[in-house]
């Protein structure tokens, strides 16, 4: 009952995902030449696990005192519809939607005709089920090759996604090519610091494996990030690490919360090592696929690997931008 209930997805499509994925992810030069299918095989095997622990919401946000998680969670996005200053007739391009939970904020607030793109076909299918906005849509599609005429977006938008891309230029060209002269172009990122070293043998440990088990092609320091976008045209009027505020981002990750909130106990230490217990005995009886305990354990590594990335601060999930086409 377990498993029906977090996982929506058929035994049989699990097991294929789970058996590319495997045979992708540990290795760099395979992560950057089969970037899209590694990300499409990711999401698959790890939306309805996201949804069940973390919300509608793949991302994460800085949180004051008397804040809810759910409340920083908009409060983040919300952000973004507010730096647009959006209107009803405006067309916004979100890349790397999920299943569409920012995107459902910012057309609520906003009433713009938004499309939301993402590399996994279950996203897709997940999004249309939780619900489509009037004037909105969500389609497959690689934001390395957008299928969209020139000059088709007023704003483009993106929250912790193109940290996927391959060639982090390659992804700015494209969304460059379908902006209209004189558009936005924000958003959030995860980025490293200048903190990061890399002569320092336990960063790069760290990084490696964050990169391999979030199905990351190559993380890129925040100012190599804002150097990508300027080359390919754009005009970067704003870049910044949000701060932390009075709880931080990884909070929920860390220590988890009260046993009586309804979202977060699902990802603290005890419940993420729990899950993985479940996992491992589902597998044991033939009820979960082959290698979903190796899944498990993937997962279990880039939480270890992002706590330990955050403490040393040497990345940042919170890297926001604002650019502009000419």
């Amino acid at each position: 009952m377990a498993e029906k209930k977090i996982f929506r997805r058929p035994r049989k499509a699990l097991k294929q995902d789970i058996s590319s994925f495997n045979g992708i992810h540990e290795d760099a030069d395979a992560r950057k030449g089969q970037y899209s299918t590694l990300v499409a095989n990711y999401y698959s095997l790890t939306t309805d696990l996201y949804e069940f622990s973390w919300g509608g919401s793949f991302h994460c946000a800085n949180r004051y005192r008397n804040e809810t998680f759910a409340e920083s969670i908009q409060r983040h996005e919300s952000y973004l519809a507010l730096r647009m200053q959006l209107k009803p007739e405006d067309k916004v391009l979100d890349i790397g939607c999920g299943v569409g939970g920012p995107l459902r904020r910012i057309a609520h607030l906003s009433g713009a005709q938004i499309t939301g793109v993402t590399i996994s076909p279950y996203q897709v299918q997940r999004a249309r089920e939780i619900g489509v906005p009037k004037n909105c849509e969500f389609i497959l599609g690689d934001f390395m090759k957008l299928p969209f005429e020139d000059n088709s977006f007023d704003y483009v938008y993106a929250i912790e996604s193109v940290c996927h891309a391959p060639d982090k230029s390659k992804c700015f060209a494209e969304v460059f090519r379908v902006l209209k002269p004189g558009g936005l172009f924000l958003g959030y990122d995860a980025c490293l610091t200048d903190k990061y070293n890399p002569q320092n043998p336990e960063h790069v440990e760290i990084i490696r494996t964050m990169e391999a088990t979030f199905a990351l092609s190559q993380l890129r320091l925040t100012r190599d990030f804002v150097t990508d976008l300027e080359s390919t045209g754009f005009t970067v009027e704003e870049n910044r690490i949000i701060p932390i505020a009075d709880i931080p981002d990884y909070q929920p990750f860390d220590k988890g919360e009260s046993l009586l909130s309804p979202n977060l106990h699902r990802t603290g230490p005890i419940a993420r090592r729990m899950g993985h217990y479940m996992i491992w005995f589902t597998e044991k009886i033939r009820v979960a696929p082959k290698g979903s305990t190796k899944i498990s354990d993937t997962c279990q590594k880039s939480v270890t690997s992002f706590l330990q990335a955050r403490k040393l601060d040497i990345f940042t999930s919170l890297f926001f931008f604002f650019a502009r086409k000419p």
